[in-house]
């Protein structure tokens, strides 16, 4: 049995594997980018091509697949820029040594102000955009009042004079008025870090050709750069030359990695999915269990009919209807979400989505085990217990049920996918946070690396369900061995 879970694990894994490089390479190579939607007259060619650069889309898309692959299984030295000063820095591993490198930065051809959305909506202010002239200087602009977003940096235009020092240029803001220079047009030809503590080594950096400076080895901590506002911050992980780990990538909508992502989501997923399965095989194997013991009767057609009716209804129609009578009309229920954690809430929140998701699965579950318990019924050895006087009872539950099960056994190994990707137009009408309202909006944004990993999870479902199903076989059925 060992053997064969083993060797069904690495077909597993084939299938996984394949799976995978299909989906990538299909949204790869699908026509456009996934930074096409951010085009707009607020961004410029020279952005979308530094984001296309960033994320990979410079490169054909087999060297992008294969530079992917590695980056999943091997972890590369994180590298870390520091902007100020007009010099940014890089922080790396090398032949296990933590390395620091400056190198010059460029003065932005557009310096571009974005209020922030409290700005906005007390001051009134607006973005300002400063362009670079053809001498390298940026226009003296009149500017509103308020907190502003440049970059990664924040300035705040106040009735005092601020100054801000970063990405190459200083920004200055007095009187109504903002102004920005290059800085450090003539880099010093040797740079000096000092630890910022007094302990430790300094660092000597040499200018070198094309703007960098040489590195230098550099123990973890911060350092302060000698004549300029600069600091830096050699991180810890830096410390090691990389490693094997496992990285699904980036979100390129939300910039986190994907895990991180997709954890809480796939959490929400997976408590939704995992009471929708229990609704559907409890509901499902008791009705199909009475519906084939009353053969024939007005409880059997009953049940039936039931189950033909839930089984065909759509989904999405059942969950807005649900919405409309007990959310909207009656407002017994909450219409979206997942509360805020207590049992109660909790309770009334599950209560339409795991009904929408369960009630027909039960349906085609009922119509499975009804007819799998009257073949069973057929057979000789019950037939003989019958003769012998046992119980119907008994009959019923120790002599048929068993056996019965096979099917049903093969309905939930299908169903395991369920509890990753099966929910996606019912978490989209209840605006459950769950993967697949994630992956809705990751289809949409061409979010590639969410795509790929919410695939993955559905296929690596798909595998354990089936090892799942063929184990339960021989738990249910003696005569199956697995060799």
């Amino acid at each position: 049995m060992y053997a064969y879970v083993i060797r069904r694990l690495l077909l597993g894994l084939l299938i996984i594997w394949g799976v995978y490089t299909i989906t990538f390479l299909a949204v790869n190579l699908a026509p456009g980018d996934p930074f096409t939607a951010k085009e707009s007259a607020k961004v410029t060619e020279a952005d979308l091509d530094r984001l296309r650069k960033k994320w990979g889309y410079d490169l054909p898309v087999i060297e992008r697949y294969f530079l992917h692959v590695r980056r999943m299984f091997y972890a590369d030295p994180e590298v870390l820029e520091y902007e100020g000063g007009g010099i940014g820095y890089e922080v790396f591993a090398e032949g296990g040594v933590n390395r620091v490198r400056a190198r010059v930065q460029e003065p932005p051809d557009e310096i571009v102000l974005t209020p922030t959305k409290e700005s906005r909506l007390d001051d009134g202010a607006k973005e300002v955009r400063l362009a670079r002239a053809d001498d390298g200087s940026y226009p003296r602009t009149a500017i509103i009042q308020g907190q502003y977003r440049f970059g990664l940096r924040s300035l705040s235009c106040r009735e005092a004079r601020i100054e801000l020092d970063s990405q190459g240029v200083l920004i200055t803001y007095e009187g109504g008025f903002v102004t920005a220079r290059p800085i450090l047009a003539t880099p010093p030809a040797k740079l000096r870090l000092e630890p910022a503590l007094g302990e430790g080594e300094a660092l000597e950096l040499e200018a070198l050709e094309g703007g960098r400076y040489s590195a230098a080895a550099a123990e973890a901590g911060r350092y302060v750069v000698v004549g300029t506002s600069t600091d830096l911050l050699v991180p810890k992980e830096a410390l090691e030359e990389g490693g094997i780990g496992f990285n699904l990538g980036t979100s390129i909508g939300h910039n986190k990695p994907v895990t991180e992502f997709l954890a809480p989501k796939l959490w929400a997923t997976l408590k939704l999915g995992f009471w929708a399965l229990f609704l559907n095989y409890l509901v499902g194997i008791a009705l199909g269990v009475v519906s084939a013991v009353r053969k024939d009767t007005r409880t059997d057609h009953g049940i039936m009919v039931g189950a033909f009716f839930l089984y065909s209804m759509p989904g999405f129609w059942l969950a807005v209807m649900l919405q409309l009578v007990f959310a909207v009309t009656l407002q017994w229920l909450p219409i979206h979400g997942m509360g805020d954690g207590s049992f109660l809430d909790g309770l009334r929140h599950y209560a339409m989505p795991v009904f929408v998701l369960g009630v027909a699965g039960a349906a085609g579950t009922a119509r499975y085990q009804r007819s799998a318990i009257l073949e069973v019924l057929s057979e000789d050895y019950v037939r003989t217990a019958r003769a012998k006087g046992v119980d119907e009872r008994t009959v019923i539950w120790k002599h048929v049920m068993r056996n019965s099960l096979l099917p049903v056994i093969t309905l939930f190994g299908l169903s395991m996918p369920f509890l990753v990707s099966g929910a996606v137009i019912t978490e989209s009408i209840f605006s459950w946070p769950g993967i697949g309202d994630a992956a809705i909006k990751a289809i949409s944004g061409r979010d590639v690396f969410v795509i790929t990993a919410v695939t993955l999870m559905a296929t690596i479902m798909v595998v354990v369900g089936n090892l799942v199903a063929d184990i339960l076989y021989a738990v249910a059925d003696p005569r199956v061995r697995l060799r």
